[in-house]
């Protein structure tokens, strides 16, 4: 056990992190680290009488109309044994949305029948809860859910924002999103654009945002995009039917961007993560709606950042961490 800072521990909402106590947070780890959470949160609850601001927790099963990562969890159910429907009802029962990483960036018209896509898509889309969301990359994709699921929220991704503007974003293009889309990602590497912050906050759709804060991909990534596409063409190649994908060994082929990542080969570059003090920057000028990776990091990686970034350092984040 570590040696605690101080002997007050503090109780109810006074656990959250005094610096930012409205932020409200979008975690990874759907369909993978769903035992771990609910065992968080109900430990966070009973011992503490606290809930902890997690409004949504996003990731996806192996399926054709997944991006950014080529596996999360493998066939209809995850290690404890739960079926998707019975995960997204726990974690609405809770009060928590479930997001599903549907980015894949090489999708076409043949794509949007897959039945298992379409089987999870109207397990959560029935589940009628404001909160569940899909995180889209290809208005193909987009417009086919808008017609079946009008409702059902939609997330502009990252990955989105990389594949149409690798480059620079201007507020203009942000603006073009929500045309489509009813909340928009910001990119990582906008983070740290201030006067971009500043233009969104100003407009007063800061609520509509969400902020990926430990993005450990450097900034100005170069092959960002390429990775992202490499990603999606594995995902579509190693596709055999309903729940039954090969999870190809793609990242160790030295053709693959992440062979070359230049977090690997250039480590004098910074990363996207930020740093406390540029966290509170954006919070004071009106972000509320943030975001933590590790969809499929260990459970370690996630408990980790929980622990940073939503409670209280002194005393809550060292018995978080044992």
């Amino acid at each position: 056990m570590p040696k605690l800072k101080s002997n007050k521990v503090p109780h109810g909402q006074d656990i959250l992190n005094p610096d930012w106590p409205d932020a409200k947070w979008d975690i990874g780890g759907l369909f993978v680290h769903d035992d771990n959470i609910f065992q968080l949160l109900d430990q966070i609850q009973n011992r503490y009488a606290c809930i902890l601001p997690i409004t949504s927790v996003f990731g996806c099963y192996n399926v054709m109309w997944q991006g950014g990562r080529t596996s999360c969890s493998s066939p209809v159910h995850n290690y404890s044994g739960w079926t998707p429907e019975a995960v997204i009802k726990d974690y609405n029962n809770r009060g928590i949305g479930c997001t599903f990483t549907f980015s894949n960036t090489l999708l076409k018209e043949e794509h949007l029948s897959d039945p298992s896509c379409n089987y999870l898509l109207d397990l959560l889309a029935r589940q009628n809860f404001d909160s569940n969301a899909v995180a889209i990359t290809c208005d193909i994709l987009s417009d086919y859910i808008r017609d079946k699921y009008p409702n059902l929220r939609q997330k502009a991704s990252i990955v989105k924002l990389t594949s149409e503007m690798p480059k620079k974003r201007t507020f203009e293009y942000y603006e073009s999103l929500f045309e489509k889309y009813d909340r928009i990602y910001l990119h990582p590497d906008d983070n740290l654009n201030l006067r971009l912050c500043e233009k969104i906050a100003e407009s007063g759709k800061a609520d509509k945002y969400e902020l990926l804060v430990n993005e450990k991909c450097t900034i100005n990534c170069s092959i960002r995009k390429e990775h992202y596409d490499e990603t999606s063409s594995a995902v579509i190649d190693g596709w055999h039917g309903m729940f039954n994908f090969t999870n190809v060994d793609f990242i160790h082929n030295p053709g693959h961007p992440n062979s070359i990542c230049e977090r690997w080969t250039k480590s004098e570059l910074r990363s996207c993560v930020l740093s406390k003090a540029e966290f509170k920057q954006l919070y004071d000028l009106g972000f509320r709606n943030f975001k933590l990776q590790g969809r499929d990091a260990p459970w370690g990686f996630v408990n980790y950042n929980i622990s940073d970034w939503m409670v209280e350092q002194d005393t809550i984040a060292p018995m978080l961490n044992f």
